[in-house]
């Protein structure tokens, strides 16, 4: 009986084998949005094979004739970012082989870089590490970060005079703000928790974060909130309960763009500060490829060189002039900039 036993178990591991994958692929070690690419794929087992079934992330993608190498093109609203490539060989008999192999999917297009035209500068609060900043109509909102110094606050931006002022508990760090349909939202950094305002800075709710734990950055498109949350993920909130509706992951055609922070919506395009950088990255809301980079290197020269600063954060957009404004955590201005309209051509 332990014979026949272990010969049935033989057989079956044997056929067991027979089903398992043959052959070897190869993919290319940076996979662009939108351009070709190529899967080398080795037949091991030389199994006489017609069609090839490809899955994205356990998603049927597409079926090709049999070949050795397999050329496919992932387009939007394909995510940029990490993703599960497995192809499926059918023999003659309707055996099946199959393989997987991860990839990462950068941007399909190189960012350009572009400067500014400064227009002139306001003073700034040297004391506000600013978090966001925001226009309605001729006010400007700034909401500023640390325990124990976080705050919402209005502003008239021409002589850096505040209209109005409210603190946060010292146990919330502020981070962005965003103003829609009349209703102001702040983030906090590692709270979990994002505050809901009217415009004359009286609290009337508060959301609780899904999976994006922490606060950074905010803006929104007239209808939709974006935050970030120090990766490279945007997120897409339903205003009414802050709910993550889905996600971006921004990419250049080289790089993964990790610790984006504040974010304001720009004639279609969403601008980010990645921390610690003097530049800001121009984000297609629809990939979360970066078509562009504003180098602003060249506004630290212009602040005053008596008092500590720290790095750039807080961008506005004025849409009656078209310009943007930009200050930091710190600094004693506000930078009024004039942008190429360059930046806002389509580059598919």
């Amino acid at each position: 009986m332990k014979n026949i036993f272990f010969l049935l178990t033989g057989i079956l591991l044997l056929a067991a084998c027979q089903k398992e994958a043959k052959f070897q692929m190869k993919a290319p070690e940076e996979v662009q949005l939108n351009k070709e690419f190529s899967f080398d794929i080795h037949n091991l087992n030389e199994v006489e094979a017609s069609n090839i079934k490809v899955f994205v992330d356990n998603q049927f993608f597409k079926e090709f004739p049999y070949s050795s190498q397999l050329k496919i093109k992932l387009e939007s609203p394909v995510k940029l970012g990490n993703h599960l490539i497995k192809v499926v060989i059918i023999n003659k008999d309707k055996e099946i082989y199959s393989q997987e192999i991860p990839i990462e999917l950068y941007a399909g297009i190189k960012p350009k870089v572009y400067s500014y035209k400064l227009i002139t500068a306001y003073p700034h609060d040297p004391e506000a590490f600013t978090q966001g900043l925001e226009f309605h109509k001729d006010t400007l909102y700034e909401g500023t970060g640390l325990n124990g110094k976080s705050s919402l606050r209005k502003t008239d931006y021409k002589t850096g005079k505040i209209y109005k002022k409210i603190d946060l508990d010292k146990k919330y760090f502020g981070e962005g703000i965003s103003i829609l349909n009349d209703k102001i939202y702040q983030l906090t950094w590692k709270s979990g928790i994002a505050f809901q305002y009217d415009l004359n800075l009286i609290k009337i709710n508060e959301f609780p974060y899904g999976q994006s734990k922490e606060g950074w950055g905010l803006c929104n498109d007239g209808k939709v909130l974006y935050k970030s949350d120090g990766t490279e993920k945007i997120w897409m909130i339903n205003p009414v309960d802050f709910k993550e509706k889905d996600f971006i992951n921004v990419y250049t055609d080289k790089h993964k763009i990790k610790k984006i922070n504040e974010l304001e919506w720009v004639r279609g395009k969403i601008f980010t500060n990645v921390w610690m950088k003097n530049a800001l990255a121009v984000i297609n809301p629809e990939t979360g490829e970066v078509e562009a980079i504003l180098n602003l290197s060249d506004l630290l020269k212009d602040l005053n060189p008596n008092i500590p600063h720290d790095v750039l954060n807080g961008i506005a957009y004025e849409p009656k002039s078209g310009h943007l404004f930009v200050t930091g955590k710190f600094w004693d201005k506000i930078f009024e900039l004039e942008i190429p309209d360059e930046i806002f051509v389509s580059t598919d």
